[in-house]
């Protein structure tokens, strides 16, 4: 490498975007063994966490084009900027019939869904890899619902992804569906589904969100007799163990796709509600805050809005998308607009503000609803993904 020592090196490279690095790789035999070491992808992470962008994903239209989920990044509005104007630039492409599912971004890694198989892809270095699928046994007169959520442990360094299938079978009892529950775990970069044991029968039914080394979703447990009582389901990624509680509060479907959500707050998973955010509500928005999970010790903070904020959400029908690195809520637009209005809400500081988003895609007929839209806090990163169990053993 010359005369630059290569602790200025990394100092220097760590802080160029991701492309541009893949590109610097062909500069010669160095540079290349430096960009892909373990040591360097480290360090440009852990500076890329510094500097989060906003990565929104939504299916593209068939025609002209071939149909597949589309990939866009902009620049992470920061706290303090009012009223940005920013422009969301192409980032990935992943072509097939797109499913709603789209997980969020955990170290610059995104798992999908696409043409019925899952897979797990990096944006920054257009790295995608497919799965095995698995597959529901025969069972006659069987009814299967299979999903995938997606995490990370920080103790052993590894990305997981979990599947959860359920197979009911018909006839079925008139109190209680008998569900057969099968629960696997891949460890990214391994081929073999691993068989999990004594995991509670349940179904997903929402994506989940992952910190701290547990994912959290929203399920379904098969009770006929009582069908509007959810559950929310921990896993911990790293011991590969379920716990499962009731799902707090009322958790009816009035109000609308995407207006409960599970979000971090305050190192605790929490459940945000904004199903009372009307011209005329009072609650306005609800915060659920778990402090004692294996109790069901819940915490409730109501959120009163100022009454300027409180008509704009509700004449624009956002949505939750999730949180952000700030800690601030992320509230999209149901109805794709142009430009797109993003809000960011900060439960600590009850403060608003917003953003304008330009360069997404128009779409000739009707836009996807809320369900087809996924927004995530990103940052760059260049981990491999053909190479990820034998790195991550390397950190174990």
């Amino acid at each position: 490498m010359g005369i630059v020592p290569e602790d200025l090196l990394v100092e220097i490279l760590k802080r160029v975007p991701v492309k541009s690095l893949c590109r610097f790789r062909c500069v010669s035999t160095q540079w290349r063994s430096l960009i892909s070491g373990p040591r360097f992808v480290d360090a440009h992470l852990a500076h890329s966490a510094g500097h989060p962008k906003l990565v929104i994903s939504l299916p593209s239209q068939p025609d002209p084009g071939p149909p597949g989920r589309c990939f866009f990044t902009a620049t992470l509005s920061e706290p303090g900027n009012d009223q940005p104007r920013i422009v969301a630039s192409p980032y990935f492409f992943v072509p097939g019939t797109a499913y709603s599912y789209v997980s969020q971004s955990l170290n610059g890694l995104i798992c999908f869904q696409v043409d019925g198989h899952v897979g797990v892809c990096n944006p920054s270095t257009g790295q995608r890899i497919a799965l095995r699928t698995v597959r529901a046994a025969d069972v006659a007169g069987e009814c299967a619902y299979l999903h995938y959520s997606f995490g990370f442990d920080p103790v052993g360094k590894r990305h997981k992804v979990l599947s959860t299938l359920a197979t009911c079978r018909r006839p079925m009892p008139a109190d209680l569906r008998q569900v057969i529950m099968e629960h696997r775990v891949l460890d990214l970069g391994s081929e073999e589904w691993r068989r999990i044991e004594d995991g509670p029968p349940h179904i997903k039914k929402e994506s989940e969100i992952c910190f701290d080394g547990l994912i959290y979703y929203r399920a379904w447990n098969g009770n006929v007799t009582n069908p509007r009582q959810d559950y929310l389901v921990e896993f911990n990624v790293g011991t590969e163990r379920f716990r499962m509680v009731k799902f707090p509060g009322d958790n009816g479907p009035r109000g609308g796709h995407r207006k409960v959500c599970l979000i971090e707050f305050e190192g605790r998973v929490a459940v945000a509600d904004l199903r009372n955010l009307k011209r005329d509500g009072s609650d306005d928005i609800v915060l659920l805050i778990a402090e004692d999970f294996e109790r069901e010790i819940w915490r409730r903070k109501v959120i009163a809005l100022p009454p300027r904020w409180k008509e704009i959400l509700a004449a624009e029908e956002v949505f939750l998308a999730g949180t952000v690195g700030t800690g601030e809520l992320l509230l999209p637009s149901q109805i794709m607009m142009k430009p797109q209005r993003v809000f960011y809400y900060n439960p600590k500081t009850n403060s608003f503000r917003w953003i304008e988003i330009s360069g997404l895609p128009e779409y000739k007929k009707l836009p996807p609803p809320a369900v087809w839209q996924t927004f995530t806090h990103h940052v760059e990163s260049l981990l491999p993904l053909e190479s990820l169990h034998d790195r991550q053993l390397h950190h174990a």
